[in-house]
């Protein structure tokens, strides 16, 4: 047996990305051309930015650009290329979990999915985009951000209840113009829930919910005015006239939006301009101006539709029949039309529940899936240090022949640490330990906590592998900041390397053996068997 010099290794760290890259400025720019309903110019202002945050390889910029061009093909109603973008920024992630993007780019197919009548692939996806939301750190923006793409595809499957606690939960950031944004949609959810009510006939519940998008509309107009945004504050302000209107206030709301229609950039994209022309329409029936009436809301509708938006493509035609009946007078086909709308409208919302029980089943599958990996990880890991026990090694020696060579790994004097320092610094010494391992160790290699203070590594290749990481778990022992634990605690360990013998009773002998000699021989040492 011979012993063996172990050489100094070191390492290093590496600090975590930023959440914004270089070009960050571009993504910025695209996104408020989506905000502000430009979402054509977003659309071509991602495409041709790609090509330079691709070129200069700034990956995070190219994965904000790559969801902004998703979601702005959402809103021209391109559903089938969102898709198709959202998938590409989920290839471009490759093998990296990365949470916040996952989930966001599923967000993507859910909505879209939806819009497209896929309602099984939207729920598949959303499920897997919530539960995505707990591996990503809290009080960041890509919680924020990402917790706001899920909330808004609940919104698309009509699970309105669920939307409104995500949206609710993410609110009280330091992020000023994020909580604005957040703000909005909550606003907006509150003005389409009351708004679904009412096609479904269920007219008082839908009064409380345009109350509470009033109170929404109101904070939003606060927070924008703190912000110095105009854009905003007149967005907030069409909101709560639209609430007004239904609240029993029709003049106001139409003197508040034409007062608001001066400040704000009437976007056809715009859910708020959606609801412009609503109030404005009814003043204009009410006036009997009818074609003012007409034209905006066969406007309305042909966007609406545009973007998938069934309930207010549906609002806007139960007010145009409305005109007609004010103009021309009762039609028993309008009545008839209001029924069949009615009934559609009533079937989609009481399918609500299954879409929710859907959801959940899928949910209770990823619990279950985790709770059967965390237990059968249990049952093969040893609790203190973290790393493989006797059962994995077992499983490993039955199920690899010719696994090569061993590395038996012993913390010298462990019961004097235990006597002198305590046990909970024993413990700390062999968690230190493990980690030691596991730095120098590569991917391949099977780490086992072989019993007590006694430490095995299988390690992929032949003896010189072997003699490699023995040397390099060595020297990182010798060169621990021990006295962090305790002060004046040294510790060494000896190792005993040897070829695993697949026809021996004991494959592991040779190893154990040269182990031996290493603690007879003084300790703090390497021993190999040849």
């Amino acid at each position: 047996m011979d012993d063996a010099p172990a050489p100094v290794s070191t390492c290093c760290a590496l600090s975590a990305p930023s959440e914004f890259g270089p070009f960050d400025i571009l993504s910025d720019i695209a996104h408020r051309f989506y905000v502000d309903g430009f979402s054509e110019q977003s659309i071509s202002a991602c495409v041709q930015w790609l090509l330079l945050t691709v070129a200069a390889g700034d990956v995070i910029t190219t994965r904000y650009l790559l969801y902004i061009e998703a979601i702005a093909l959402e809103e021209r109603g391109r559903n089938d290329e969102a898709i198709t973008v959202a998938r590409n920024l989920l290839a471009d992630l490759g093998d990296d979990l990365e949470p916040m993007w996952r989930a966001k780019a599923l967000s993507v197919i859910a909505e879209s999915s939806t819009r497209l009548g896929k309602h099984g692939d939207a729920i598949a996806a959303l499920a897997e985009a919530d539960w995505l939301l707990q591996a990503i750190p809290t009080n960041t923006y890509g919680h924020l951000s990402a917790s706001m793409a899920v909330a808004l595809a609940l919104r698309s499957l009509s699970l309105l209840e669920q939307a409104d606690a995500a949206l609710s939960r993410i609110r009280g950031g330091r992020d000023t113009g994020a909580n604005l944004y957040v703000l909005q949609e909550l606003a907006l959810l509150s003005t389409y829930w009351g708004a679904a009510l009412l096609l479904i006939g269920h007219d008082r519940e839908a009064a409380e919910h345009f109350v509470v998008g009033a109170s929404r509309a109101r904070a939003m107009v606060r927070l924008a005015t703190t912000e110095d945004d105009r854009q905003m504050v007149a967005r907030g302000d069409v909101i709560e006239a639209y609430a007004a209107m239904h609240l029993g206030e029709p003049a106001l709301a139409a003197a508040r939006m034409r007062a608001a229609a001066h400040r704000y950039v009437a976007r056809p994209e715009l859910v708020e301009t959606h609801l412009m022309h609503l109030v404005l329409a009814r003043e204009a029936t009410t006036s009997g101006n009818f074609a003012d009436a007409h034209e905006r809301l066969t406007t309305l509708i042909a966007h609406a539709e545009l973007a998938s938006r069934e309930v207010w493509a549906v609002t806007a035609r139960a007010s145009l029949a409305g005109v007609h009946e004010a103009h021309f007078g009762s039609h028993p086909g309008l009545d008839e039309w209001r029924t069949v709308a009615r009934n559609a409208l009533t079937r989609e919302w009481s399918e609500r529940e299954t879409r929710f029980s859907a959801l959940r089943d899928h949910d209770h599958l990823r619990e279950l899936t985790a709770e059967t990996t965390r237990v059968g990880r249990a049952v093969l890991q040893d609790p203190l240090t973290g790393l493989g026990n006797r059962r994995v090694l077992d499983a490993f020696v039955g199920q690899t022949p010719g696994h090569g060579w061993a590395v038996f790994v012993d913390v010298d004097d462990f019961k004097h640490i235990n006597d002198t320092y305590s046990h909970a610094a024993g413990d700390r010494v062999l968690r230190a330990i493990a980690d030691i391992l596991r730095a120098q160790s590569r991917d391949a290699d099977l780490l086992v906590r072989y019993g007590g203070d006694e430490f095995l590594i299988l390690p992929e290749g032949g003896e010189d592998a072997a003699v490699a990481v023995a040397q390099r778990v060595h020297q990182a022992v010798s060169d621990g900041h021990w006295s962090t634990i305790a002060d004046g605690l040294t510790v060494t360990v000896s190792i005993g390397v040897g070829q695993a013998a697949d026809t021996s009773p004991d494959p592991l002998a040779a190893a154990d053996v040269a182990l031996m000699s290493a603690k007879r021989n003084g300790r703090n040492r390497i021993v190999i068997a040849r």
